[in-house]
């Protein structure tokens, strides 16, 4: 719905008004644009390097698990697993850039498998288990990024359509009716000048609250 602008200088003081938030929101707008450029920038390459410890980690804990199956069976990894006595848990902070509530630095509380169940399987039941928990490590700290990435872009989208909003169509449209106005008030000021000449010399000069007219003044 389009706004509805004073009439007469009221409306070229809220025009004005307008223009000037227009144009510092623009501003801001354009900083935020910047630093959410360069906050995705090093969220991108940390991200990229992420995945790529999260892989590596998979491929090693993949590798140590087959050793173990091999060595002793499904059975040794089973009771390994059944001696540890807890959950791992991922504890995730939340951070706020530019007004974006993103993952932060994930923590995570991981059992260690108790030494004496450790030499009591298999060889390969140890390493096994340090490599599950440095996947799962991986893991946590790819997922925080890939979630942070994913939502500072969809902010960065957003901002950028705002931006393209204000700079092409609400800062046109403001300059646009304000020059209008302005071409009205100039016309309404040189037609009230045309009548106060023709009244002056048609009924002469006010003077004290009285028209003088060109007959009393003669």
């Amino acid at each position: 719905m389009a706004e509805r602008v004073p009439p007469g200088r009221a409306g070229r003081l809220w025009l004005m008004g307008r223009l000037d938030y227009a144009r510092r929101s623009l501003e801001l707008l354009d900083r935020k644009h910047l630093l959410l450029l360069q906050e995705l920038e090093g969220l991108t390459q940390a991200r990229a390097e992420a995945r790529q410890r999260w892989t590596q980690a998979c491929t090693v804990a993949e590798r140590w698990g087959l050793r173990a199956v091999a060595l002793g069976g499904a059975s040794d990894i089973a009771v390994a697993a059944a001696a540890v006595a807890e959950q791992a848990r991922v504890h995730v902070p939340w951070r706020n850039t530019m007004g974006v509530v993103h993952p932060g630095e994930p923590g995570c509380t991981l059992p260690a498998l108790p030494p004496s169940e450790a030499a009591a399987g298999n060889a390969a039941i140890a390493p096994a288990a340090v490599a599950q928990r440095d996947a799962l490590l991986a893991a946590a700290a790819f997922g925080a990024l890939d979630r942070s990435h994913h939502l500072l872009t969809v902010e960065l989208r957003a901002t950028q359509r705002r931006r393209r909003a204000i700079e092409r169509t609400r800062i046109p449209s403001l300059e646009a009716a304000l020059e209008r106005l302005e071409l009205r008030l100039d016309e309404l000021e040189r037609e009230e000048r045309v009548v106060n000449r023709w009244a002056r010399q048609r009924y002469g000069p006010v003077v004290g609250g009285s028209r003088i007219t060109p007959e009393a003044a003669t």
